[in-house]
């Protein structure tokens, strides 16, 4: 398994606003980028969307609450297995925040998929940071 991480990013709400706010999976549409994210769609359950290339892109709640600190989203659609965490912790009044992504990519994949994922997960932790104001 390949493991991919944001950076962490401490924001100017409180854990549980931003829980609650990640909990709606249609949240995720607008710390998408949207040069390279077409066709975002969902409940708030379960979300897809194509990324560059075409790739469609299925992500779905493994419950209906954070289990703790963290939001575990199954992925479906793209050519290898993987889920997506989104980890968020208190921080006195603020939240500390990062997406942890495990990625079963065989070599050849991991070349071609790393450093893309890379940016996504830095694109949507900095959109966080962008919404929630930077602490």
């Amino acid at each position: 398994m390949t493991e991919i991480r944001s950076r962490e990013v401490v924001v100017a709400t409180t854990a549980d606003t931003l829980r609650a706010h990640l909990a709606d999976l249609r949240n995720l549409g607008p710390l998408l980028p949207e040069d390279k994210v077409k066709g975002f769609d969902g409940s708030e359950n379960e979300v897809s969307f194509k990324i560059q290339g075409g790739l469609e892109i299925r992500l779905t709640r493994t419950a209906d609450t954070f289990d703790g600190n963290t939001l575990r989203l199954q992925g479906g659609g793209a050519p290898f297995a993987f889920h997506l965490d989104l980890h968020v912790h208190e921080d006195g009044e603020k939240a500390r925040a990062f997406v942890r992504c495990e990625a079963d990519l065989n070599p050849f994949l991991r070349m071609m998929a790393q450093k893309p994922l890379e940016a996504l997960f830095q694109h949507i932790a900095g959109a966080v940071e962008a919404h929630f104001g930077a602490a």
